[in-house]
């Protein structure tokens, strides 16, 4: 029987949510784990009721409403990368389950009053079928990844399972969703656990990533890469009357909109400074001690950022941040320059001692008998590329150490080493592990950047390639498509589903409330609507000089004035770039 569960609008009309169709993933541990292949709103309450007699319940604005959050609906449910369980509670990892359940693994079934909530996709939309008593009806989903396989390792059995959970705290995309919020609360957080058993033992390994938790933008500007910036104080506000930071009222404002999109200020406050405490005190709260590790670039337009964290995390204890998080800054493009991704063990080597410290969750014959006591936290600009080849190659170094756990290799054996197919066939351990990562990195790329993740020719076969940087070329050119013409839609429909938003008219963003000065004087003179037709017809032009000049020199003229005017408006569309994307229309997260 389809599970489901109800979404609620503001006004009268009422949405059934069903699992139309599902593909099981895999089974691990006698859990069997199902991906949603499709999912469908019905409507239970007909727009066409009226009461009292003779007047409709809908009002105009009502209807117009309604089919705005339809299509906000419509366009989630569409996602896709759900998953769900009948058979446990796969919001909480295993050592999370162990140890609620008095250190055993039998599963307790899935059910909202257990779950994670952070990870529970659907909880929003839920909460009024939570509130009519029919919690048994809702079956909490998952957005994220899941991949199970089996390998032969020295010629024994093993299998492996990795399973992403993306947070629902801070839902968005990529260029319109950055950093924390004033509760700590990161973009693109997701918790990535890896899961190995062989006959009665089995271990999970849990690391995470997530935007940098300071309060930054990086809006789309028609730029291939726009510039990250902090928000600081407005001027004459909390930071000129020597507070020392601002009060959280202020910086919540601040947060909203009301802060400058500036460089930092020499010496003055910062309003990331709450938020990043928040934010690693959740995780050590939640995970024990944090070695926060940071791959952006120490230079250019990055390391603004860098250093904005940098400078928190020193100030230690006086900052709020627990005493437990350690923080390691790695530019990666530097690093692994020339496309040398194997210098990531350097990186490694370097938290090595951390990472054995924490160690990692251990059962056997259905005890725990081993917890992990830490997490490595890494991140880079997006927490997608970069950040999966490190939390693949850290994962790498960790399965090793499992397998010889469980005595599956010899001491000093690696899993990669074995690279031979099984017998009749069945693929290495090192094929399974590098494919369901590699997989993994696509998912999380493309539910919030809008294409699979690059890099991921490394991670599959542990080389980087020419075709490989190729394909990461197209989708680059697809995340650009997207993020600067259609994730301004798709950030409402999410935010509609996360209830931070709402899709009445009245609930919009005012018109112009976040441009800046310059598009504002732009728009007052009325060119914003010219530049584009002014470009194309100064192309059309130049072309057609070019053909049809009577002279060569006439013709050269012709193309090059009518070129050069095209570059001018273009320029000019560039430069005022973020007046021309899609943006968000609703105050939700963005």
């Amino acid at each position: 029987m389809a599970r489901s569960f109800s979404w609620i609008f503001s006004h009268p009309s009422r949405y059934l949510i069903v699992v139309r169709k599902r593909e099981v993933v895999g089974r691990f541990m006698e859990q069997t784990v199902y991906r949603a292949t499709k999912m469908e709103a019905i409507s239970v309450l007909a727009p066409t009721l009226t009461v009292p007699p003779n007047k409709t319940l809908y009002t105009k604005a009502d209807k117009k409403a309604e089919a705005a959050a339809k299509t906000a609906l419509d366009t989630v449910l569409g996602l896709g990368n759900c998953y769900f369980s009948f058979d446990f509670d796969m919001t909480r990892h295993l050592q999370a389950r162990s140890t609620t359940s008095g250190g055993t693994v039998s599963p307790a079934l899935p059910s909202l009053t257990r779950a994670d909530n952070r990870f529970v996709w659907n909880r929003h939309v839920a909460t009024d079928v939570v509130r009519m008593g029919l919690v048994d009806w809702v079956l909490p989903l998952v957005l994220g990844y899941v991949g199970v396989g089996s390998a032969i390792v020295a010629g024994k059995s093993v299998r492996l399972a990795l399973f992403s959970r993306r947070s629902a705290d801070r839902p968005g995309r990529r260029l319109t969703v950055r950093g924390a919020d004033m509760q700590g609360e990161v973009a693109n957080f997701v918790e990535t656990e890896m899961l190995l058993s062989h006959s009665e033992s089995a271990a999970s390994f849990v690391q995470v990533r997530g935007s940098m938790p300071l309060l930054w933008a990086q809006p789309a500007s028609l730029t291939l890469k726009p510039r990250p910036t902090l928000k600081h104080p407005p001027v004459g506000g909390a930071a000129d009357a020597g507070m020392g930071g601002a009060p959280l009222a202020a910086a919540v404002s601040a947060a909203n909109g009301d802060a400058q999109l500036a460089p930092p200020l020499a010496g003055g406050p910062s309003l990331s400074t709450t938020p990043a405490a928040r934010h690693f005190k959740k995780l050590t709260d939640t995970y024990g001690s944090v070695t926060a590790v940071s791959l952006i670039d120490s230079t250019g337009p990055e390391a603004v950022l860098g250093r904005e964290l940098a400078s928190i995390l020193s100030a230690g204890v006086t900052s709020g941040v627990p005493p437990s998080v350690r923080y390691l800054a790695w530019d990666f493009h530097t690093e692994c320059a020339g496309m040398k991704y194997d210098k990531v063990g350097a990186l490694l080597a370097s938290i090595r001692r951390d990472v054995e410290a924490y160690g990692v969750c251990r059962i056997r014959t259905g005890r725990l008998v081993k917890s992990q006591s830490g997490v490595v936290r890494t991140n880079c600009v997006d927490s997608l590329d970069r950040t999966n080849v490190v939390q693949c190659a850290l994962a790498a170094t960790v399965a090793d150490d499992v397998l010889r756990a469980f005595g599956v290799l010899l001491v000093g054996g690696t899993a990669s080493d074995r690279a031979a197919v099984g017998p009749r066939g069945a693929p290495s351990f090192a094929t399974v592990f590098q494919h369901l990562w590699a997989d993994n990195a696509d998912e999380m790329s493309s539910v919030y950047a809008g294409s699979p993740a690059l890099k991921t020719d490394y991670t599959r076969t542990g080389k980087r390639s020419k075709v490989g940087a190729a394909r990461d070329g197209v989708s680059s050119a697809r995340r650009y498509v997207a993020n600067n013409f259609s994730d301004g839609g798709l950030q409402d429909a999410l935010d509609v589903w996360a209830g931070v938003a709402s899709a009445r008219k009245a609930d919009a963003r005012p018109p112009g409330a976040d441009e800046t000065p310059e598009e504002v004087a732009l728009k007052q003179t009325g060119k914003d609507k010219a530049l584009l037709p002014a470009v194309a017809v100064c192309l059309a032009l130049a072309v057609v000089g070019a053909m049809y000049g009577r002279r060569w020199y006439v013709r050269v003229g012709l193309a090059v004035a009518f070129s050069g005017a095209a570059a001018g408006a273009g320029y000019m569309v560039l430069k005022n770039g973020r007046k021309y994307v899609s943006r968000p229309k609703l105050q939700g997260t963005a």
